[in-house]
């Protein structure tokens, strides 16, 4: 999958989408020239680890909000989360570093990545992924990026201390 297949899909799945060129953007800090001017919720995905390295995470969040690697762990009933190593990125998400989006999941064909949602993560407005590319975003909203989670086989199946929404894959039964 590439942005230009990121774009099609959203289309095919009827997924309004606004469509921003800008900067390379690899991380928050980068954001912030144009974080004024940006039509839509800043946000972190942090591909984790847990420390067998044999559960993964996508972690979305604030991008403002700093990542509890802990706490998080705590409600995942893990005894420690880390970020993975760029190799692992590229093998599992088929991204770089800064290059982290919900939308590289359609690269995981083992569907083994827990997918979390914090609840910092706005239900009201916009928010801004990558295309798989970080000179562009897209803009859609909370309810259309469940939507493109579900068509890529995950679902919601737990809330947890209301602070994070988890989805699996329903194909996966490695957790």
């Amino acid at each position: 999958m590439n942005e230009h297949a990121v774009l099609k899909l959203l289309n095919e799945l009827d997924i309004s989408f606004q469509y921003i060129s800008h900067l390379e953007v690899k991380t928050v800090a980068d954001h912030a020239s144009f974080a004024a001017d940006f039509p839509a919720q800043l946000l972190k995905n942090l591909l984790l680890k847990n420390s067998s390295g044999k559960h993964f995470y996508l972690h979305i969040l604030d991008g403002n909000k700093k990542a509890d690697l802990r706490e998080l762990g705590l409600q995942l009933n893990e005894s420690r989360l880390s970020f993975a190593k760029p190799d692992e990125l590229i093998e599992i998400l088929g991204v770089e570093p800064g290059g982290v989006t919900p939308f590289a999941i359609a690269h995981n064909k083992e569907r083994d990545i827990r997918i979390i949602i914090d609840s910092s993560v706005s239900a009201s407005r916009s928010l801004g992924f990558h295309p798989l590319i970080n000179t562009a975003s897209v803009c859609i909203s909370k309810k259309d990026l469940l939507r493109l989670l579900t068509f890529f086989g995950y679902s919601p199946v737990d809330i947890q201390t209301d602070s994070v929404l988890l989805l699996l894959a329903r194909t996966t039964d490695a957790f």
